[in-house]
């Protein structure tokens, strides 16, 4: 009978650290080994192989027959199998001969370590905790003894009988449990495997970096740092001897009159946009703040994880995000920082990448300055404004890409049934010339028309991109202050436009709601001043009021998730969604059909209650937990007004954590998951549209199509035109792109 499943892990042993430099380098240095596998043929007996015999009979036949290898993060398994193929004579794989237990726990939003995922899911068979001290001694090099000369050496199997076998037994343990695991897993859809997949073939591909270049900045940098060390000591006259002593910093900035508690990037930039901080004082943080640059870092994370061809592989991970999206590993590709200004506009005005890259190979900082002047050519800043550069196209090949245009607003809009938002986005895309979003958004809020709202305005920027951005998802005054930040915008000037066309009831509300917040400390009231809250909130009222059926899916949502959870087994619909609760998860259909996932989904009382506050009133009312409001009840605290809806709850993977632990699913998180999710499938949808007409993928990043063609091959507008073919779920969605051709990878 043919095999059709072989469970497998391996464990091996590298002078390279895995966690530093990925597993392609890995398993290319001529040093690594594989020690072992355990594996199980369907359902047969739980076997182990070791580095001292031929590949098995029975595992040979297997793989030439193609059964299907199912292993926990199966691209370690499969670069095992290479190199076993490479180096040893086994039979080799097909590279879709694979399925990953770890994607299908992802995609479940179950951890995607091993062990995390076996204790979430409450296996009787666990991973071994042992395994650490048993990896560290036989996978990594030991150090040489007294009498060894230098060079690499190993704890050798035969010499530590014992504990092999115990690595032995926590190999096979690892199979079991992967077992264990994947019986309580829903597996992914035929879909959704062809996407993991084709994940892996971007993977593969790798990203090209200017490893020359990149040489020569990560040197130019620690020039540069060693010359601003040099600055920081002169600036403070000898008290903070180099740039990485942020303590010393902080007490000599308080020393000369200014309040600063932490060296914090944001807490420096806060300062600095402060009109009386003394000039010297200014110089020693902006010297701090060009210091901090974690740029090089990046280049120094590319050049660890780049194999003997320059290329990067592996660092994109499938369902990343609990919404599907691809997350970074090993290089955030994800989160490169934006260039400053004064660089956009030099390349605007001229400046080539291959004079910046010519004068980054000269690593002299000084040149750099002499080049492109006192503000562009600070070194660090430069390296940090050129970093996409770093990434090239292969000889005779171009960059080619796409990036989805305003793509969450666009879904939200279409979700929520926000006809004027849908219809509008379409008449621009038919009609360039009509004005864009955030004119109209801008317009709206304020109560005025596009022709005063022109392209140029200052609120077009502030008020319509920002709150189009920020308040999609329930976002109030903390949403929209931290998007705003994030673009530079000095909220206090927004005050007197905003507050002259508010209409005295939205004033009234929004003073009321500011003084309920400031009693108690609440919604950023600490850290705006009360003209620049009530400005947001203001903004705030008028984007919902301007998008009634976006902030109305929201209630929708949660309503729908709340009574999923309350009738278990029957559906509920809800901006184009369907929600169920079966076998233990609350499942999320998608237009695409695809669903999400929220483990063990519970309901919580709530009250409406008011708070006393400081002055001895009493706060409007506001949804409470019951056993917290009857608790401060008791004490006299609060005083309950009556009961409102449950809250509902459930188990993720924390994306800052990463560990498995309960959150609140409200109704804003509910129209963010979808919206990213439906974002995600058109994404998925392009990417195949891509790969079929010939435009192989080399990188995704979040809305981002990165492809990498032969010279002369392709078109721009036709590789937009193509990612936009909407499929027939997402029929009436207004969906645009705009891309670029290149040598160098940059934003647009």
């Amino acid at each position: 009978m043919t095999v059709k499943h072989i469970h497998a892990d391996v464990e091996t042993r590298s002078p390279v650290d895995l966690r530093t430099c990925g597993a392609y380098p890995y398993f290319e240095h001529p040093d690594t080994k594989v020690l072992m596998m355990a594996y199980r043929l369907d359902d047969g007996p739980l076997q182990i192989w070791t580095y001292d015999r031929p590949c098995p009979d029975d595992l040979a036949q297997a793989i030439r027959d193609g059964a299907t290898i199912v292993a926990w993060n199966a691209q370690f398994e499969h670069l095992a199998f290479d190199l076993l193929a490479d180096r040893c004579g086994w039979p080799r794989p097909h590279e879709d001969a694979y399925l990953d237990t770890a994607a299908a726990a992802a995609a479940m939003s179950l951890p995607r370590a091993l062990g995390d995922a076996a204790a979430a899911l409450g296996l009787d068979v666990q991973k071994d905790k042992d395994g650490q001290r048993l990896i560290r001694k036989f996978s990594i090099p030991r150090k040489p003894k007294k009498d060894e000369p230098p060079g690499l050496y190993w704890n050798e199997p035969e010499d530590h009988v014992e504990d092999f076998k115990l690595f032995m037994k926590y190999c096979m343990n690892d199979v079991a449990t992967e077992e264990a695991a994947a019986k309580r897993l829903v597996p992914l859809s035929d879909d959704e495997q062809r996407v993991w997949l084709l994940d892996q073939r971007i993977n593969r591909r790798g990203i090209r970096i200017d490893t020359k270049s990149a040489r020569a900045a990560i040197r130019l940098a620690d020039k540069a740092k060693a010359r601003l060390d040099r600055e920081m000591l002169a600036a403070t006259a000898g008290y903070v001897r180099k740039c990485s002593e942020p303590g010393k910093l902080i007490e000599w900035v308080q020393e000369q009159g200014v309040d600063l508690n932490s060296a914090a990037k944001a807490e420096i930039a806060d300062l600095l946009e402060l009109d009386d901080v003394p000039a010297h004082v200014r110089k020693a943080l902006e010297i701090r703040q060009e210091a901090a640059k974690t740029s090089v870092s990046k280049l120094s994370a590319m050049m660890a994880r780049a194999s003997s061809d320059g290329r990067v592989r592996g660092t994109f991970m499938y369902h990343g995000a609990s919404t599907g999206r691809w997350s970074n590993t090993g290089v955030n590709f994800a989160n490169l920082p934006r260039p400053r200004k004064i660089y956009e506009k030099a390349i605007e005005d001229g400046l080539t990448t291959q004079a910046l890259f010519g004068a980054i190979r000269h690593e002299d900082p000084d040149w750099l300055v002499m080049q492109f002047g006192d503000k562009l050519g600070r070194p660090l800043h430069l390296l940090s404004d050129a970093i996409r550069g770093f990434i090239w196209a292969a000889p005779d090949h171009d960059l080619l890409q796409a990036d989805y245009s305003g793509i969450e607003g666009a879904v939200i809009a279409w979700l929520a049934d926000e006809d004027w938002k849908v219809q509008a986005l379409f008449d621009i895309k038919a009609d360039p010339s009509i004005p864009d979003l955030y004119r109209q958004t801008a317009a709206q809020i304020m109560n005025t028309t596009t022709d005063v709202i022109t392209k140029k305005h200052p609120l077009r920027q502030s008020v319509g991109k920002v709150s189009e951005l920020a308040l999609g998802f329930g976002g109030g005054v903390s949403a929209f202050y931290s998007m705003a930040k994030g673009y530079g915008i000095k909220l206090d000037e927004l005050f007197g436009p905003v507050w002259e066309t508010a209409d005295e009831e939205r004033r009234a509300k929004a003073v009321k709601r500011y003084e309920g917040s400031l009693a108690r400390g609440k919604d950023r009231t600490t850290e705006l001043s009360r003209e620049a809250w009530v400005a947001c909130e203001l903004i705030k009222v008028g984007w919902r009021a301007a998008n009634p059926a976006i902030a109305a899916s929201w209630r929708h949502l949660e309503g729908a998730v709340r009574q999923a959870v309350q009738n278990p087994g029957e559906v509920f619909h809800a901006a184009k969604c369907a929600y169920k609760v079966a076998q233990g998860f609350l499942w999320c259909r998608l237009p695409s059909g695809r669903c999400l996932a929220y483990g063990s989904p519970r309901l919580k009382d709530q009250v409406w209650a008011k708070v006393l506050l400081p002055d001895g009133s009493w706060s409007d009312s506001e949804v409470v937990d019951k056993e917290l409001a009857e608790k401060h009840e008791r004490a006299g605290t609060m005083r309950i007004e009556g009961n409102t809806s449950p809250k509902v709850s459930a188990l993720g993977v924390n994306s800052t954590t990463r560990k498995w632990e309960r959150f609140g699913l409200y109704g804003g998180l509910c129209a963010e998951n979808c919206t990213q999710a439906v974002a995600r499938d058109l994404l998925v949808n392009g990417m195949w549209k891509a790969e079929q007409a010939g435009y192989p993928i080399i990188a995704t990043v979040y809305d981002e199509i990165i492809t990498e063609v032969p010279r002369g091959f392709g078109d721009v507008k036709e590789f937009e035109r193509l990612i936009c073919e909407l499929p027939a779920w997402a029929d009436g969605l207004p969906l645009t792109a705009s891309g670029w051709r290149g040598k160098r990878y940059r934003k647009d």
